[in-house]
């Protein structure tokens, strides 16, 4: 299994750990059994790798310091690859050796079932990796198995126990450590009494059987003092959960020679020795998260059913989204729907309160199928036996109030849907997680299969973002909430007008006046359009193309080798070689089709495809063409897009060095642009800004990074005003560039000079971190620099009282370089 940068980081730093512990551990064990008490190997092991400062140094219940420590991964980070790579390392490095005993303690019930399955799963690279580090002798063990200890002492033994088994906070929980018949190995027969003397001697925490007649210790048969006797690695999910002090003394009992702790949310980081830390941006770098999360008020406050409605129409256009996109790279992704309810119990269907039956029966009166649509609650559990990963599952919409809020994992999840109050709905932000898994852990380029959505019936807006900010939180992922963008206004809400400031309007009109590409005809001029400057002058040379593909990509067949597909993800790695049947027909209504994706004229994409086609025919082995059908098709359509956008540029540019396309400033509304002079805003979202264009503003129209940077602006002196363009307003700010969409701005910014005059105005776009080097942001940044190094005209066709103003800077602000780049502006 191919593991990400980071994972790869967290690896070296315990294989580092491990070194230095095996190092220091075996100096220790040289030194006189007089002195040997006093040291402690793990102080040594902390002082020389740079960890003075943890504070957690425990002893295990022989009186021995042992290495507990943390490995903070944010939810989607792989813990289980993780884990299982801290296994085998262990095995190799601290212990070397291939046998001993592992216990691996998990602190859900779900995600316990889904650990073990694929442990158990022989054909699973999780199970490969560890026979490959035991030498294909593991075990996998559940608590009320029989352990041997002939099976420890030949074979690698992952013992899997629920957390309610480790902790000793009630009776319930101290079953692990009660008599059984399946440790008789470990311990001596009940009459040898000097044995079970020796054995306390040297183990004194054993739990025992007092014999009041003979006045004599005998040791329980248990599994709990079999782990004691192995001291084992120990493993724990979710650490945070088994920090208090009565869960770590249960620890400490169980002997562990180590203990490796996994948390995506460490809450006593000072305590909890975190050995290495990742990030949200890093998971977000690694494809490993769907992002943007866009965060939808209801349309109509209170009613679920219409959020229904809403949801099927996003689920469905997904799903259309997804069908094309297995279609081109036979990538197969089933968008699901996780809808929250407030009632699944089977007794519980009552008035007030929304039902999972509810839900379902309407679901399948908008036309759902009725196998679609599963419950998962503590009654009812119709994915249990569901492969929902696989193309033979028909699961499309999951029910549910509580069961999947932790440990739940299908990166098919897509949208969850909020039906009880998302204000007071705390589980609602741990549900939150189950949405943000990427699949395959690879972006897929289609955006919206890259992204995620949540919806909720009632509550207020900003009241939800802070519950789904938390959500984010709880999972690691803190420093992604920039990237959740709230996508309607507070149902329910009247929006209020807010008037530009009058002082603004009296003494810098010019600055309200923002620059547009002109085209100049004779004494005319009108505003630039793609559709008419650009489009009509692309050409396609059909002749050059049949070349091209007989040059250059028909000669790449004979080195190719079956196809196959490899789907990866970190669950899963898997090489599967196609079928004849599998591929798509090479025809030609099918690649006139994906050529039209490019090229917006079918006449033209229909004589290309003729064109191309009449090239592969010449090809001399048909079968092998028909077998990479796939990757012809789509070099063609990868050529088609390059060319297409390499024209468009140039087009561009010639027709601005020819004089006809200028970038102009004018008060004709015909070819230039005036800000409007009022604005709608949400009442719930007003925030008082000293330096805002207008009379009123709404935080709620920014994300968190938009928030940042309007609070850096709004505190410079040299700033007269600012406005946050509406992007989702067809009246506001839009450039144009060479190709066909436009480019919407996030901040336009007016700054005085030191004689309170206007000096130039700004025009800012701001960009997440992880989408700074995405095609869009490398294209908004080149239309940027060719805006900057073209002179402005002011194109005057009435009179005016004032001068327009030609003076503009066009800047692109990436996140955690905001500050830096508004005081460069500002200062």
């Amino acid at each position: 299994m191919i593991l990400k940068d980071f994972q790869i980081t967290v690896i070296e730093a315990l294989k580092n750990f491990y070194i230095e512990a095996e190092k220091q551990k075996s100096a220790v064990e040289k030194l006189d059994e007089n002195l040997k008490s006093s040291v402690s190997y793990v102080d040594a092991v902390y002082n020389k790798l740079g960890f003075s400062h943890f504070a957690d140094r425990p002893k295990n219940g022989v009186d021995e310091y042992y290495p507990r420590f943390c490995l903070k991964v944010p939810t989607g980070g792989g813990k289980t690859l993780i884990a299982i790579e801290a296994i085998c390392e262990y095995q190799n490095l601290f212990i070397k050796n291939k046998t001993g005993l592992v216990v691996w303690i998990t602190h859900r019930e779900t995600i316990y079932r889904q650990t073990i399955e694929k442990l158990k799963d022989k054909s699973h690279a999780y199970r490969q990796m560890l026979d490959q580090c035991s030498g294909n002798r593991t075990i996998i063990l559940e608590k009320g198995q029989p352990l041997r200890r002939q099976d420890v002492e030949n074979n690698l033994v992952v013992l899997m126990l629920m957390i309610q088994s480790a902790g000793k906070s009630s009776k319930e929980n101290m079953r692990v450590f009660q008599d059984s018949g399946g440790y008789i190995d470990f311990f001596p027969l009940d009459n040898q009494y000097e044995k079970h003397k020796k054995l306390l001697e040297a183990i004194p925490n054993l739990d025992f059987i007092p014999d009041s007649l003979l006045n004599k210790k005998i040791v329980k048969t248990s599994l709990g003092n079999a782990i004691r006797i192995l001291k084992p690695l120990i493993i724990v999910d979710e650490f945070h959960t088994m920090f208090s002090d009565i869960a770590k003394d249960t620890l400490d009992s169980l002997n562990p020679l180590m203990l490796l702790g996994l948390s995506a949310t460490p809450k006593e980081r000072k305590q909890m020795n975190i050995l290495v830390e990742i990030t949200g941006r890093q998971l977000e770098k690694e494809d490993m998260i769907k992002l943007d999360l866009h965060l939808h008020s209801p349309t109509i406050s209170g009613n679920w059913r219409e959020m229904i409605n809403e949801i099927k129409k996003k689920r469905e256009s997904l799903e259309k989204e997804a069908i094309l996109l297995n279609r081109n790279k036979g990538i197969y992704i089933r968008p699901i729907v996780l809808i929250q309810v407030e009632r699944t119990g089977k007794d519980q269907r009552e008035k007030g309160f929304v039902h999972s039956e509810d839900v379902r029966e309407y679901l399948v009166e908008q036309g759902v199928s009725a196998y679609e649509i599963a419950v998962k609650s503590s009654e009812m559990d119709e994915i249990k036996e569901e492969k929902l990963l696989s193309s033979s599952s028909e699961i499309r919409y999951i029910i549910t109030k509580e069961a999947l809020k932790e440990g739940w994992d299908c990166s098919f999840a897509y949208i969850l849907g909020v039906v009880p109050n998302a204000r007071t709905e705390s589980s609602m932000t741990q549900l939150v997680g189950r949405v943000l898994r990427q699949p395959y852990a690879k972006k897929t380029g289609v955006r919206a299969l890259d992204e995620s959505y949540v919806y909720f019936t009632k509550g207020d807006t900003l009241d939800i973002l802070k519950n789904v900010q938390r959500g984010f939180e709880q999972e690691g992922l803190g420093d992604l909430v920039q990237n959740i963008s709230r996508e309607s206004g507070p149902t329910g809400s009247r929006k209020l007008k807010t008037k530009i400031k009058k002082d603004i309007l009296k003494k810098y009109p010019e600055s309200l006046y923002l620059p547009a590409w002109v085209v100049k005809y004779g004494q005319k001029c009108r505003k630039f359009s793609y559709d008419i400057d650009i489009k009509p002058n692309i050409k396609w040379q059909s002749v050059e193309y049949g070349q091209w593909l007989k040059k250059e990509i028909l000669p790449l067949l004979n080195d190719r080798t079956s196809a196959y597909e490899i789907l990866v993800d970190l669950d899963r790695h898997e090489k599967r070689f196609l079928e004849d049947e599998e591929f798509g027909i090479f025809e030609i209504g099918y690649l006139a089709r994906r050529i039209t994706d490019v090229i917006d004229n079918a006449f033209v994409a229909f004589d290309l495809a003729k064109v191309f086609l009449s090239e592969c025919e010449k090809y001399k082995d048909q079968k092998k063409l028909l077998a990479n059908s796939g990757f012809v098709t789509q070099e063609i359509i990868k050529k088609i897009s390059h060319d297409k956008i390499g024209q468009e540029k140039l087009i561009f540019n010639s027709l601005i060095k020819s004089k006809k396309l200028v970038l102009a400033v004018s008060e004709d509304e015909n070819i230039g642009y005036l800000l409007p002079k009022e604005n709608e805003i949400y009442p719930e979202g007003i925030e008082t800004y000293s330096s805002n264009l207008f009379e009123k503003s709404d935080v709620l129209s920014m994300n968190t990074l938009e928030r940042k940077i309007a609070n850096l602006i709004d505190n410079k002196e040299s700033v007269i005003w600012w406005v946050r363009n509406v992007a989702t307003n067809k009246d506001w700010y839009s450039i144009r560039g060479w190709k066909k969409g436009k480019i919407r701005p996030d901040f336009i910014v007016a700054k005085k000079n030191k004689n309170n005059s206007l000096e130039l105005v700004y025009v800012i776009e701001s960009k997440g971190e992880h989408l700074i080097d995405n095609p869009d942001t490398q294209y908004k940044k080149s239309v940027f620099d060719k805006m900057n190094e073209t002179e402005i005209e002011a194109l005057n066709f009435n009179l005016i009282r004032f001068k327009l103003n030609k003076d503009f800077q066009f800047e692109l602000v990436e996140q955690n370089r905001e500050d830096l780049a508004i005081s460069r502006f500002f200062n």
